[in-house]
């Protein structure tokens, strides 16, 4: 296990940094500290993966709103009513510089893959892992890379397992050209890393980048674009086992077709948010959210729940009853949003 020490050009400590709260708040989505990364004066950032421990939530990369990677890591911990009033800089940045990255978190370690690594988006199949302790994340490790170097995949973990599905294979190596690709790889997970990489069920075919979320045992995938880069409104669901991804079975199809929407799973629930409408270099977003019940028998009747505070793509993680979102990509001048916000789950309507 070799350690991988990489000191964030904005200090080798730990630092507060306190954010005005953004006016993006409504009735059932509140406020919290805006994301702290910005660029000449433009803050926000898009494409970044959060995910939540036990007490607080870790974010990992992103984009500036010059399309730039980064490497920072940030953490915020929600208080007794639910707001996270500061974001802490932590002093182990992820060893790269990355964006559009897949990570899952198991039995107190974050693990990363894929993403790609420059303004260019040039891709790469390296992966990392870190134990997540003391508010933040620790030294990163590298472990086994991915088959192929990959972004904008999606990954989910069962039972000290992860799955990994779809996404952009780089096919040159040099100028960030991508092919959609639908095939699924797994692998086990340890304190030592990743294990190595095993090809499994890929998705059905003509589908490709759903978002997905997992429940032990099960793996439920929504929306995706079709060849021609056009936002489907399919749903698949399979079942995870030590052996790898069972066989796709259709579901209930998400009631707007869309793709990179942020779901997440909590108890026999299903929770989307937003999500990008159309395809190419000029997207459109929405702000929408649905939730829908999941069992061994896939997704049931999808729900609206209250919208967004505005049409985006972002990242979502769960914590203590609340679902929070950070940040995203959106339709303004910039790009991308600083904007943090978070909602209980039953003000969602669960």
């Amino acid at each position: 296990m070799v350690a991988v020490v990489v000191v964030a050009v904005v200090g080798i400590s730990a630092f507060a940094l306190l954010q005005t709260s953004p006016p993006n708040c409504t009735s059932s989505w509140n406020c919290a500290a805006g994301y702290p990364v910005q660029i000449a004066g433009t803050s926000g950032v898009g494409g970044g993966q959060c995910l939540a421990s036990s007490t607080y939530i870790s974010c990992v990369g992103g984009v500036d709103s010059n399309g730039s990677p980064h490497s920072e890591v940030y953490s915020g911990s929600p208080s007794a009513g639910g707001n996270i009033s500061s974001w802490t800089l932590g002093s182990n940045p992820y060893p790269q510089d990355i964006s559009g990255e897949s990570c899952v978190v198991s039995s107190g370690y974050l693990y990363c893959t894929g993403g790609f690594h420059d303004a260019g988006a040039d891709d790469t199949s390296s992966s990392y892992y870190a134990q997540l302790a003391g508010g933040g994340v620790g030294t990163w490790f590298y472990t086994r890379q991915f088959p192929v170097p990959v972004d904008s995949l999606s990954c989910v973990t069962s039972t000290s397992l992860i799955y990994c599905i779809a996404g952009n294979n780089e096919t040159d190596g040099t100028n960030g050209t991508v092919q959609p690709s639908d095939t699924a790889w797994y692998s086990t997970l340890s304190p030592s890393g990743i294990g190595s990489w095993n090809q499994t069920t890929s998705y059905p075919a003509g589908d490709f980048l759903p978002s997905c979320a997992a429940v032990p045992g099960r793996v439920f995938c929504v929306g995706g674009v079709d060849p021609n880069g056009n936002p489907l409104g399919n749903a698949f669901y399979a079942a995870l086992t030590s052996s790898g991804i069972g066989q796709w079975i259709p579901t209930n199809g998400y009631p707007l077709p869309s793709t990179g929407q942020a779901c997440v799973t909590v108890r026999a629930f299903i929770y989307c948010v937003g999500g990008a409408t159309t395809g190419g270099q000029t997207r459109a977003y929405t702000d929408a959210v649905y939730f829908a019940p999941i069992s061994s028998t896939g997704i049931g009747q999808w729900t609206e729940g209250p919208s967004y505070p505005e049409p985006l793509q972002t990242s979502c993680a769960v914590l203590s009853g609340a679902i929070y979102c950070v940040g995203g990509f959106d339709e303004s001048p910039a790009g991308v949003r600083s904007a943090v916000n978070y909602a209980s789950l039953g003000s969602l309507g669960e």
